[in-house]
């Protein structure tokens, strides 16, 4: 049976836990709508209440969930790259956007509303692939070329970290394969957290400039330490990275791709063992989950859901539709339910954004003419990433239709947890990618409060 809540702030304090055995009356219970059941494909629906397109620099509240959002950009078409990534610098000050019509990259400073107003433009970036450093706000790493060089976005200086075309393993590489033109992570991949260690292919301009080598770097040594050739049949590859605390190299192959790197393939540093963690690689994100350990969260196209992946030997994909958790050592945190034949079924794509310890962030995409029906359609949830006691709250329902690739949301929320953002177009001029910023401001103190109990009993693995 369909179950509609009214959206208050307060809510969750009122909703029946599995946990609690009957309401949980907490003294202050902590402001965000907590999903019941979110393994179950009929929740709560909250469909899209009609709210005036917000002024940019304005703040106002989230008509179903009371969340505090603004418009925090003005240019349409000026947004950020995508749900993995985050876009803040470490603490908080820039942020780095892109600029979808002509690809440029620019850092805008976060001090004054709107962030894109004249005086906020930080500077333009002339690189591949930026990401912020963990420590120092002013700097940015990237690649050009087969370098890997870093921005100070405060002085305009730029340095060369390393330059692959004189590495003693990969020069000899580039002399015999001279149509290899650059290094890339497929803009998807990430280094290690504290820029240790990075997962790079070589890409070439044949067959289709498919991908032709793996490498793996260790800036503190200096030394590639794993150097893998991709054979033609297995070049199916999505993105390549590095876990957050870099103890494994992620391939994201595609479920018909060689038998080496099929699926979702984890391998050492070395690049000397690969096990296959997922039939597929899907919308995803790499983290640490409530306990420190790597992760990723993924879409499994297999079972109709998201899944909390260990990074582990011993995790085991499932490949077989509908198949079982059992022994897998994966914990179903969403089911996505894509039904056709239900009056519930999701009408929603979804991204994956890893970017706070513990927690994911899960936002949702729509096409036009797509009816909203599933209690994940136009949301963005977050997700507690616990495989003993996994949750999902509402955060924000999304005035947003999807018919261009820079209109999707790719909701991210800042290494610090304190912000979350998305592209919007408002449902206006739809397929002309003129999307802006939304940002949500979490409440304070929202991670301690919706921490798991002390005490509570573990879900362990769902199983079907």
């Amino acid at each position: 049976m369909r179950r509609y809540l009214l959206g208050a702030l307060f809510v969750v304090a009122m909703i029946p836990s599995t946990h609690c055995g009957s309401l949980c009356l907490a003294a202050d219970p902590p402001p965000l709508v907590k999903v019941p059941n979110p393994t179950s494909g009929d929740n709560p629906t909250y469909p899209l209440v009609p709210q005036a397109l917000p002024q940019a620099g304005k703040s106002f509240q989230d008509a179903r969930f009371k969340t505090a959002l603004v418009r925090v950009t003005e240019e349409r078409g000026l947004r950020h790259e995508y749900s993995r990534h985050d876009p803040f610098n470490c603490d908080g000050t820039k942020i780095l956007l892109t600029h979808t019509a002509s690809g440029e990259f620019r850092v805008y400073r976060t001090g004054k509303l709107p962030y894109d107003a004249n005086e906020g433009l930080v500077t333009k970036v002339d690189l591949e692939e930026p990401r912020w450093d963990p420590a120092n706000a002013d700097l940015l790493w990237g690649s050009r070329d087969f370098q890997i060089r870093t921005l100070n976005v405060k002085t305009g200086r730029s340095d060369v970290v390393k330059d692959f075309s004189k590495d003693p393993t990969i020069a000899p590489v580039l002399k015999a394969e001279t149509d290899v033109y650059r290094i890339t992570m497929k803009d998807e991949g990430e280094t290690s957290r504290d820029k240790r260690y990075w997962a790079m292919c070589l890409q070439g301009s044949k067959d289709d400039y498919r991908l032709r080598y793996i490498a793996v770097w260790d800036r503190k040594e200096d030394k590639v330490v794993g150097l893998c050739k991709v054979a033609k049949e297995e070049s199916d590859i999505d993105w390549v990275g590095m876990s957050v605390l870099g103890n494994w190299v992620l391939i994201g192959g595609g479920s018909e791709n060689g038998p080496r790197l099929s699926g979702m393939t984890m391998a050492d540093r070395g690049l000397t063992k690969f096990h296959r963690l997922d039939y597929a690689t899907a919308h995803a994100d790499i983290g640490l989950d409530s306990q420190g350990n790597e992760v990723i969260v993924m879409q499994n196209v297999r079972t109709d859901a998201i899944d909390l992946i260990p990074l582990s030997e011993k995790t085991k994909p499932i490949l077989d539709a509908g198949g079982s958790y059992e022994g897998t050592g994966r914990t179903m945190l969403v089911r996505l339910f894509y039904s056709n034949e239900s009056p519930v079924g999701l009408s929603s794509g979804v991204h994956i954004c890893c970017n706070a310890d513990g927690w994911c962030v899960v936002s949702t995409y729509m096409p036009s003419g797509a009816k909203e029906q599933n209690w994940l359609d136009r949301c963005v949830i977050l997700v507690r990433l616990d495989p003993r006691a996994p949750a999902a709250y509402y955060l924000a329902k999304i005035h947003n239709t999807r018919d261009a690739y820079w209109e999707e949301p790719h909701a991210s929320m800042s290494s610090d947890g304190s912000k979350v953002v998305w592209a919007c177009n408002w449902n206006q001029d739809v397929g002309k990618e003129k999307a802006f910023l939304i940002q949500l401001n979490m409440p304070a103190k929202w991670q301690e409060a919706l921490s798991a109990p002390k005490g509570q009993p573990t879900t362990g693995d769902v199983k079907k």
